[in-house]
């Protein structure tokens, strides 16, 4: 009896071990699924169309990993989005209800902690917009409110800029909400990625031509997006890359970012990064 017990026990350990050792990877394969966090309005990245259908240019190369995982693997892998915001997409992924987030997110030193970042797919950076009948430049701000998108790295550029006059910091759930805010005088600054302002602008335009806003030119920061993921899933990640380096290096990207933002010109310095960060297999 000592030895079956002896033998169960060590069966049950071993049990528990294996499932310990299953990661992120080896959980899709069960599954035949990969979950992504996609945003509802963080066009042109990451977004929900009218009909609820995720879009956007992450959600792009997110569909080409589960393209390559179902080629690497040996079995269909289906893409499945679940919806995040800017303040839960980091919760998801802790959780485990997401494997990668599928949206504009800085990979920065400190979110390196805590999460696993591919090779970044685009450069944006940190961008104002201004009411065309209030301060034209961050640097003549005297205490006026300013506001950002909660929980993103614009809250802090914005308290940067603000702190000199002790400006209000107003946190917004989206940008359009910011902007909004700021065409009605209730802000007179508002901070975020640059190409997410220019393309949530033209949006706005489309309903009211005559707005008063626009974005400044000058970007106060240099944000890789990447996609996430929770930290140690490192095989899931060498696939993700993969993926990632092979549309970049074959310029499919450049098919995906013409879908997305259509005729704007990327900068010379923006296309070079498909470039530079792609790894050779």
């Amino acid at each position: 009896m000592r030895r079956h017990g002896t033998f169960l026990a060590a069966m049950l350990l071993a049990a528990v071990a294996g499932e310990a050792a299953a990661d992120a990877l080896d959980r899709i394969a069960e599954r035949g699924e990969i979950r992504f966090g996609v945003r509802e309005s963080s066009a042109p990245f990451s977004y929900r169309t009218e009909t609820g259908e995720a879009a956007g240019l992450a959600v792009r190369l997110c569909r080409r990993v589960a393209n390559a995982l179902s080629t690497r693997l040996g079995k269909p892998i289906a893409p499945a989005f679940v919806t995040v915001d800017a303040k839960t997409r980091f919760a998801a992924l802790a959780e485990g209800r997401v494997d990668v987030h599928c949206g504009p997110m800085t990979q920065t030193l400190a979110r390196r902690e805590t999460l696993d970042f591919s090779i970044p797919y685009f450069m944006d950076g940190i961008g104002a917009a201004l009411r065309r009948d209030g301060p034209q430049d961050v640097t003549e701000l005297k205490g006026q409110p300013v506001g950002a998108l909660a929980g993103t790295t614009g809250i802090a550029k914005a308290a940067e800029w603000g702190a000199a006059g002790g400006s209000k910091i107003v946190e917004f759930a989206s940008h359009e909400a910011g902007l909004r805010a700021l065409a009605k005088g209730e802000i007179d600054a508002y901070f975020g990625d640059q190409g997410l302002l220019v393309h949530q602008l033209n949006e706005l335009k489309k309903e009211d031509r005559l707005i008063p806003i626009r974005v400044m030119e000058e970007q106060f920061s240099y944000e890789p997006y990447s996609l996430a993921m929770k930290a140690g899933e490192g095989r899931l990640r060498l696939e993700v890359d993969r993926a990632l380096s092979r549309a970049f290096l074959s310029q499919e990207v450049f098919d995906d970012i013409q879908a997305e933002f259509g005729d704007l010109a990327l900068s010379d310095f923006a296309a070079f990064l498909y470039v530079l960060v792609a790894l050779p297999e």
